[in-house]
């Protein structure tokens, strides 16, 4: 078995695709032994394998943490399978689907303008900082909570998500982080049950469902605003400054969008595949079967590198040319399955709107390269800090 890659290794974080390529070449289905992990890199694979309920499940997480760490996953819909996935999913689906999440465009265009408006005296923005904050907004009404809560709450998830060089995994910093963040959030569940959240919210169908004859606990709703909070703001952020960077690495491509803001899009989607903010998500295997002369057997851990699949050349022409002209017939931006993102259409008419809007205010601008920064881990990756300068206004 060859001994290139590992989840955890600061090398390879630091500059995943070389090792990536190798794999999808030389080892499509990676054993790493002393986390008892499975790594699919090649699209079809990881395509089959979202699909698959028969082999793989989430009940025992869906992180790489969780499954290697051994953790006792709580009732949250990620870490579910049908039928209890489908039904807690369910209590929150509504407000995601596509003409609910078209019917909010105007209310986003406002929020995303009142955001901008500080920005544009001073002449210079952060891209990361905004794309963050719509994300928050939208994400806080959905569920029933005061931006200002949700923030705070963001920035432990900061905290918990930032990886050092020598560390594997969270640092202890960030588990201090993790638990000033679930005792933040219990405290606002407890104050969903002293005072009834409003309706139509995600805190409203949550303390009022009634799923095989039990409530949802504390603890679920904790972890399930855990998850919201990070794909409703981290990943979207990461894709909206990563689309800036990476245009101004293409200044055809960039002069192409300035002119025809219809692009903007495609310029996301692109983005969104060449750098995929979600790296790595995973399942437990618990019926083998047999992958590329390889067993995978029962009770071992398996994850999917959507990073390196969005990458495969079997797949997608030039995958490593960032091409805004790209029209794929599909994709694992979002995933696949039933587990696919339940944001999907959010996450898109947030992009478009405020990458839409940022290029009407600042028509020109400057991207402060040497300035730029990555985050880099073995879930998320990705521009976090992307600065521009302009004229102020």
């Amino acid at each position: 078995m060859p001994n290139f890659y590992h989840p955890y290794s600061d090398a390879f974080l630091a500059d995943p695709w070389p090792v990536f390529r190798r794999m999808r070449d030389e080892a499509p289905a990676y054993f790493v032994e002393d986390l008892n992990t499975w790594a699919l890199s090649r699209f079809e694979d990881v395509w089959q394998a979202g699909q698959d309920k028969k082999h793989y499940t989430a009940n025992h997480g869906t992180t790489l943490d969780a499954l290697v760490g051994g953790w006792t996953t709580p009732a949250a819909f990620v870490f579910m399978d049908p039928p209890e996935h489908t039904l807690y999913r369910g209590l929150v689906a509504p407000l995601y689907q596509k003409g609910s999440v078209d019917a909010l465009e105007q209310k986003l265009r406002a929020v995303t303008r009142k955001l901008l408006a500080p920005a544009l005296q001073a002449g210079e923005l952060e891209i990361y900082q905004l794309a963050t904050a719509v994300g928050l907004h939208t994400i806080a009404d959905f569920i029933g909570v005061d931006y200002a809560d949700l923030a705070h709450a963001r920035r432990l998830l900061d905290i918990f998500f930032r990886r050092e060089p020598g560390i594997q995994g969270t640092t202890p910093q960030g588990n201090q982080a993790l638990g000033e963040l679930q005792a933040f959030i219990m405290q606002l569940v407890h104050g969903f049950r002293v005072k009834a959240p409003a309706k139509n919210t995600h805190a409203d169908a949550w303390l009022n469902a009634m799923i095989n004859g039990k409530q949802m606990t504390d603890e679920q709703i904790f972890f399930t605003m855990f998850s919201l909070t990070v794909t409703g703001s981290d990943t979207l952020a990461l894709a909206c400054a990563g689309t800036i960077f990476n245009l101004s690495q293409h200044p055809e491509q960039f002069a192409a969008v300035r002119a025809d803001h219809s692009l903007v899009p495609h310029a996301f989607a692109e983005t969104v595949r060449y750098d995929q903010p979600t790296n790595i998500l995973g399942r437990r295997v618990v019926q083998d079967l047999e992958l590329h002369g390889e067993t995978l057997r029962a009770g071992q851990n398996v994850v999917w590198l959507f990073a390196s699949a969005n990458r495969d050349e079997r797949e997608f022409p030039d995958a490593d040319q960032y091409q805004i002209s790209r029209r794929p017939r599909r994709n694992l931006s979002f995933g696949t399955g039933l587990h696919a993102c339940l944001g999907i259409h959010l996450a898109r008419l947030e992009g478009k709107i405020i990458l839409e809007e940022l290029l009407a205010a600042i028509p020109e601008y400057e991207v402060q390269t040497p300035r730029c920064t990555r985050v880099y881990g073995e879930f998320l990756q990705g521009y976090n800090h992307v600065p521009i300068t302009f004229r102020p206004q």
